[in-house]
């Protein structure tokens, strides 16, 4: 592990995209055949804005010590959760085993609607993953809820482990060399690919 990419330079766009690694054929009779193979990760694009100097070499000196994908590092989704209640302080409710989708939090006000929204992205303390929420959730009466996450998980939970709910952090690595171009007005553009870390 080598850092965290600086939080105070924030990308200007964010492309994501979803790889689920799969084999697929077709019969003679037309019939589909799908199997599915490794595991989930997300892989990102980032493109930086237009940087002045003092900025542009503080990212770019971050990435050279990378040393291309040699190195993982902490990349912080700068995108705040659309949930009510997608802060700090919510738990794991029991443990949950490697391959469930519907996960038992606590800590919610209680009976709040959209304590998550679809599409919210979260990580388990103490595990590198990063999943997305895939409905809406809402709080009972005693401050739980339960979610539902994609992927399945891949890494057992265990009764009140912490969740990182707000602006999840991904861990990365860069799958290719970094370059930047400066325009004659002396502003310098960076961007550069992530995927994810599993593990």
């Amino acid at each position: 592990m080598s850092g965290t990419f600086p939080t105070d330079q924030i990308p200007s766009s964010i492309r994501v995209q979803d790889n689920r690694p799969t084999l697929m054929n077709h019969a003679a009779s037309g019939r589909r055949v799908v199997r599915a193979y490794g595991s989930q990760y997300w892989t990102l694009s980032v493109t930086m804005p237009p940087l002045n100097q003092t900025d542009a070499q503080e990212v770019f000196s971050f990435l050279q010590k990378q040393r291309n994908s040699f190195e993982s590092f902490v990349f912080t989704y700068p995108i705040d959760n659309l949930g009510a209640e997608a802060t700090s302080g919510k738990t794991v409710s029991g443990a949950h085993s490697v391959g469930d989708s519907t996960i038992d939090l606590t800590g919610f006000s209680a009976s709040t609607t959209g304590v998550f929204k679809a599409g919210d992205y979260i990580r388990f303390f103490t595990a590198d993953k990063v999943y997305m929420i895939t409905e809406d959730a809402d709080s009972d009466a005693s401050g739980n809820a339960t979610i539902t996450i994609s992927p399945s998980l891949v890494e057992a939970l265990s009764d009140s482990q912490g969740v990182d709910a707000t602006k999840p952090d991904f861990t990365v690595y860069l799958t290719g060399d970094v370059t930047y171009s400066i325009d004659t007005a002396g502003f310098y553009y960076i961007s550069f690919e992530l995927r994810e870390v599993i593990g």
